[in-house]
């Protein structure tokens, strides 16, 4: 359902939210919904391996999980949030009291709401899910605060034409006690530019105002733009997994068919000679590996030829192709850890995984804008003049680093680019203009500054 279409319905109702509205929404979201949750339960360990039966029930039936699916997405987590996130405020518009007044509250909010770890766990949702969503609000302390939303709990109704959320739906079930038994009911918050509404289904499933204020008090939510913020994963809204679970399914059902033949003397067959044996005797066999036979009675075994080296070729196929189509990195490869490998080496092999991490990067940067956009909106009618157009987000990736590399580079750069820009380069320095104030310090004690010293 397109915004145009939720529109006409709330003003065929006079603008009001109704209980058809709601539930057409969730309907309509339910295939997403589903899809999130089983890519979650899937990297948390829940994958289709674990479920697989066999029809004969006394086959040996391994089951052995691979997490690539972690391996993807807690490789992509780290190498774009293990370094947090540098604010740089553009203040050449700003006098020099608002300057400091607008550094205190950005400090100040950063600290509030843990923004280096909320940061990472709202890439991490959106690289499993394909968007995470973000909840803007004012707290009973008077501050604003964000916090991270299951992102299969939200819908977000957006006008196409300027490319906008106009509204957002937060979809809840909560389990509640009625006498000696429980019941389920469903919990809505919706929230368009000004306000925020709540809703809970009654006994008859009937979605209805929520009048007793339980789940929270309907009214304006103090900010001038929907404070839900979406942060797309990329332009399908699909998880990093999505292009390669076949390939990891397949990779599960090998090593555990493997595992199955090694387990179950499969290759192997035992043949007895002079001797009928029960089923019981071999099942006892099959647990001890021992066997008692009879004068003139003998057994041995007919091994089975299996090409141990097709079946380790296949393994590798299938993980290079992982990694490859994830466009993820194996750090445990020779050709990528192996001491011979320079840092700029590397940098070559993580190709793949920057270009994902570039389009990453500018999905989470228009996140981290429309976020600031409506923080902004509450901060000027405190007279803070900040404008969220005048912050920049800096990521720096966790990279190997090779010294030598860079220390060349600065030197053979010193006089023809900026100060602040050689600095830039260098990843161990996380704050350029303050390593430019010390910089400034050290001329004016000692007379040379440490940049000087790094060119040679």
């Amino acid at each position: 359902m397109n915004s145009k279409d939720v529109s006409k319905m709330i003003e065929s109702y006079g603008n009001e939210i109704s209980h058809q509205i709601i539930s057409d929404l969730i309907e309509e979201h339910k295939p997403i919904r589903e899809r999130m949750i089983n890519d979650y339960r899937e990297y948390a360990g829940d994958v289709p391996i674990y479920k697989r039966e066999f029809k004969d029930k006394k086959k040996l039936n391994n089951k052995l999980a691979n997490d690539y699916r972690g391996e993807i997405i807690d490789g992509i987590t780290g190498y774009m949030f293990g370094k947090p996130i540098t604010w740089k405020i553009d203040d050449g518009e700003y006098s020099e009291s608002d300057k400091v007044r607008i550094e205190r509250v950005i400090k100040s909010f950063r600290k509030r709401n843990n923004i280096e770890d909320l940061d990472s766990i709202t890439g991490e949702f959106a690289s499993i899910c394909g968007y995470a969503a973000r909840l803007c609000y004012v707290a009973t302390d008077s501050h604003e605060r964000v916090m991270n939303l299951n992102p299969w709990e939200v819908i977000f109704v957006e006008d196409a034409t300027i490319q906008e959320v106009v509204y957002a739906m937060v979809y809840y079930t909560i389990t509640e006690k009625v006498g000696n038994s429980t019941r389920e009911r469903t919990v809505v918050e919706w929230y368009d530019k000004l306000n925020v509404s709540y809703f809970v289904t009654d006994n008859n499933g009937v979605f209805v105002p929520d009048i007793s204020g339980l789940f929270g008090k309907s009214g304006p939510h103090l900010f001038d733009f929907v404070p839900v913020i979406r942060f797309n994963n990329n332009n399908l809204q699909t998880s990093d997994f999505e292009k390669v679970r076949a390939l990891i399914d397949a990779y599960d059902r090998l090593t555990s068919d493997v595992q199955n033949e090694i387990e179950e003397f499969r290759l192997a067959y035992l043949l007895i000679f002079g001797a009928e044996i029960s089923p019981e005797t071999l099942e006892l066999l099959r647990q001890t590996g021992a066997l008692g036979l009879a004068e003139g009675e003998d057994a041995r075994y007919l091994t089975k030829q299996v090409d141990a080296t097709f079946i380790e070729n296949h393994k590798k196929t299938l993980n290079d192709n992982i990694y490859k189509f994830s466009k993820s990195v194996d750090m445990t490869d020779e050709q990528f850890s192996g001491q011979s490998q320079s840092g700029e080496s590397r940098k070559w092999k993580l190709l793949g995984l920057e270009f994902r991490a570039i389009t990453k990067e500018r999905k989470f940067k228009a996140g981290l804008d429309q976020m600031m956009k409506v923080i902004c909106s509450a901060w000027q009618k405190k007279q803070v003049p900040l404008e969220y157009e005048n912050i920049e987000y800096v990521f720096t990736r966790s990279l190997p680093v090779d010294m030598l590399y860079l220390g060349d580079v600065v030197q053979k750069l010193k006089g023809i680019i900026s100060d602040e820009t050689l600095l830039g380069i260098l990843p161990f320095i996380t704050d350029v203009v303050r390593e430019l104030e010390l910089i400034e310090q050290e001329r004016y004690q000692y007379g040379t500054g440490m940049l000087e010293k790094v060119a040679g």
